[in-house]
């Protein structure tokens, strides 16, 4: 059991990115058949908001619900999440899935650069958590290019898929640059 405790942080990470897996597979089934993104993320708004209402009411100690406190809730998630989800799923109509994955997984990377340049984080090259940051930022940005950049093989499916992804190759060469330029935002 105690073993379980010093590892729960890692199984939960390692679950969530089971979760966002299953949940890319059913964003794409979802395009695929048709569904508006826009109307998809009001609909996985929709969900979210009914998942979490049960836990309100778990919370004892609650701030009193002011206009303000209100007007920062409608600002922070109109400006940071459904801005966000729905040039995401902008970009994934001009680029490939592959380049929206990679470019999701740099946005620590990028951070981490930002804070360093903005004097946020002070970096000790000396010291090993410095340099497990930095050498953590080149890998992490080593593995998008690698990703995006690399066209290997190609492999072919033995089995009938049970969800249709992106059948076809339906992205034109010009669009990649505006695509990129939605999703890096």
């Amino acid at each position: 059991m105690v073993m379980m405790e010093k590892f729960k942080p890692h199984l939960l990470m390692i679950l969530t990115q089971i979760f966002y897996t299953f949940l890319y597979f059913i964003t794409e089934a979802s395009f695929n058949h048709g569904m508006n993104p826009h109307v998809y993320v009001t609909y996985r708004h929709i969900v979210g908001g009914l998942v979490m209402l049960p836990f309100v009411f778990l919370e004892k100690k609650r701030p009193k619900l002011t206009m303000i406190l209100l007007l920062e809730f409608f600002v922070l998630s109109l400006m940071g999440v459904s801005l966000t989800l729905n040039m995401y799923f902008v970009s994934l109509n001009f680029t490939s899935p592959t380049f929206v994955a990679a470019m999701i997984n740099t946005i620590a990377a990028l951070t981490f650069v930002l804070a360093v340049i903005f004097r946020l984080e002070i970096v000790n090259v000396r010291d090993p958590r410095g340099m497990a940051k930095i050498i953590g930022t080149l890998v992490s940005l080593a593995g998008v290019m690698t990703m995006t950049l690399y066209k290997g093989v190609a492999l072919k499916n033995l089995w009938q898929p049970l969800i249709y992804i992106h059948q076809g190759n339906n992205v034109v060469e010009g669009k990649w640059v505006k695509g990129s330029n939605f999703d890096c935002c």
